[in-house]
């Protein structure tokens, strides 16, 4: 149970930091740490270094997926997993990051597709109910097998965005600043490449994953 004890301390810690964050921001303090931007824009966060090397398949958190069926990251255990964070009211970064994953999904042979699962984390655990959830699927055309939209409640996914170094926070506006993250985790749930913002080539990363499930 030290890697469960550990990801509570460090949440612990990290959520202290976001509220200091974002009361010093409100309160116009003159540091900005991110991109600079307008009010009302989202400002991109810096992702952050990995901190363990433990398995996710030992965090217990049960998720709810577009089809209101219960699903845990343990449950992919023996194949690769694509997670990326998200949330379904973003107009600006999340539709851009939602397709990049899918690039690099649709890039992969049709063999190793049929190995693997997405799964997309919401942010917004008040909106983003499984209804919603398919809704988006369904509007981005990627309610498909193997492609999870998934929510929680809402320690559950600061444990999550915590444990893969996804940054987020809530605005006064409901929208989120965050982080832009793919990360894919072998067939024993450790991180093993991460993929940073919404463009760039993917060559190396889809190679990579083949490699993964040979």
């Amino acid at each position: 149970m030290k890697f469960l004890k550990a990801a509570l301390i460090t949440f612990i810690v990290l959520s202290v930091s976001a509220v200091t964050a974002a009361a010093q921001h409100s309160q116009g303090d003159g540091h900005d740490h991110g991109h600079e931007h307008d009010m009302g824009q989202m400002q991109q966060l810096e992702s952050d270094a990995i901190k363990h090397s433990e398995s996710l398949h030992q965090i217990p958190t049960k998720w709810v997926n577009q089809n209101s069926e219960t699903k845990q990251i343990k449950d992919f255990a023996g194949q690769p997993l694509i997670v990326v964070m998200f949330y379904g009211k973003c107009t600006e970064t999340c539709p851009m990051l939602i397709q990049r994953t899918w690039k690099l999904y649709s890039s992969l042979s049709e063999e190793t597709q049929g190995k693997l699962n997405v799964l997309a984390v919401s942010f917004d655990f008040k909106n983003d109910t499984p209804d919603a959830l398919k809704e988006y699927a369904e509007y981005e055309q990627l309610d498909l097998p193997g492609w999870h939209f998934v929510t929680a409640d809402q320690t559950d996914i600061r444990q999550l965005a915590t444990l893969l170094g996804v940054q987020y926070r809530e605005r006064s506006d409901g929208h989120f600043d965050h982080s832009n993250l793919i990360t894919v985790l072998d067939k024993n749930g450790n991180i093993s490449r991460r993929i940073e913002g919404i463009i760039g080539d993917l060559d190396q990363d889809i190679n990579y994953i083949e490699t993964l499930t040979r």
